[in-house]
């Protein structure tokens, strides 16, 4: 059942950690440094950083984004050098540099906890059910993690699936036209999707903190896009200060981002939580390594790794420092 907008919406915001970073320093300022180019594409989780780049565009010197229409196109960007850091899932992060990208992780953005999600047309099944069913999937990415999960979930062997490799925002119109019975999607077109009659069967609040989004920056620039680096961390932590603080603004930029009503444009940030300052530490210096491990196993299953996971190194040093 849909959440009505003012529950949905004290839902969300309890998980910004009101105060994390209270009246934190501006982030603008002259910088000798070259631009950090920031590549992402449309994702609730990725939507604070990117809203308040937008809002507050003087206090962003120095950062270009780059949106795009997937995680695809975002580490074909990375290998051709075109940005230097991108808003991705650790799984792509992990492929990635299973890839040969040396990317290091420096901020945990968000946790999918029930923000991802396989949909249905019509009614749920067992696993006997869904054999030959057409699935819509992301030929990389978390829809593939969700999927092999889910399958595991339901004892469902994956190979009795038959793949269709669309990304969320290539399902709708040929969910419309019936091309496909099942889709593994995020938000915001989870919402989009029940618009249009489809019933969720299986999401991300049922595993543990696998589907997880990261700022990832090309190792190569660590050094020398430092002050550009910490900018972009503390971007995203006043972001989530100004959405909560100018809630009614917000709103009315999500729904037109999200192409959704007003009144629900909170909605997609219900299953998402957002690790706050004072977990950051903790996430990339231990926490991390047990969601990769368990990524992993995974993405091997489902065949997509074919060789022993390569560590996915993180930095802690572009944190912004915690108000007293």
């Amino acid at each position: 059942m849909k959440l009505p907008f003012d529950r949905a919406r004290r839902r969300w915001l309890g998980t910004l950690g009101a105060g994390a970073l209270a009246a934190a320093a501006g982030i603008g300022g002259c910088t000798p440094e070259p631009p950090l180019r920031v590549s992402y594409h449309l994702w609730a989780g990725y939507e604070p950083l990117r809203l308040y780049v937008d809002a507050a565009p003087g206090e962003a010197a120095g950062l270009q984004l780059v949106e795009v229409a997937d995680a695809e196109a975002q580490l074909q960007l990375l290998r051709l050098g075109r940005v230097e850091a991108a808003m991705l899932t650790l799984d792509e992060v992990l492929l990635g540099r299973a890839q040969g990208l040396d990317l290091t992780v420096v901020c945990i953005l968000d946790v999918s906890a029930g923000a991802d999600h396989v949909m249905a047309r019509g009614p749920c099944r067992d696993a006997s059910g869904w054999r030959g069913a057409r699935v819509a999937v992301e030929r990389i990415g978390p829809g593939r993690v969700l999927l092999q999960a889910w399958c595991e979930h339901l004892g469902l062997d994956p190979r009795h699936l038959q793949r269709i490799p669309y990304s969320p925002p290539r399902q709708l119109e040929p969910w419309a036209r019936h091309e496909f019975d099942l889709a593994v999607t995020y938000q915001p077109y989870v919402e989009r999707l029940r618009r249009l009659g489809a019933v969720s069967c299986f999401d991300s609040a049922a595993l543990p903190p696998v589907v997880l989004d990261v700022l990832a920056v090309r190792s190569a620039v660590l050094h020398t896009h430092g002050k550009a680096i910490e900018r972009l961390v503390r971007a995203h932590f006043l972001g989530l200060e100004w959405m909560r603080d100018n809630a009614i603004d917000a709103r009315h930029r999500l729904a037109r981002r999200f192409g959704l009503a007003p009144e629900e444009a909170f909605t997609p940030f219900v299953g998402l939580v957002f690790p706050p300052l004072t977990q950051q530490r903790d996430w990339l210096e231990r926490m991390l390594a047990d969601s990769v491990a368990t990524i992993a196993g995974l993405l091997q299953r489902a065949g997509l790794l074919h060789a022993a996971a390569p560590p996915v190194p993180a930095s802690a040093r572009f944190l912004p420092h915690p108000s007293p």
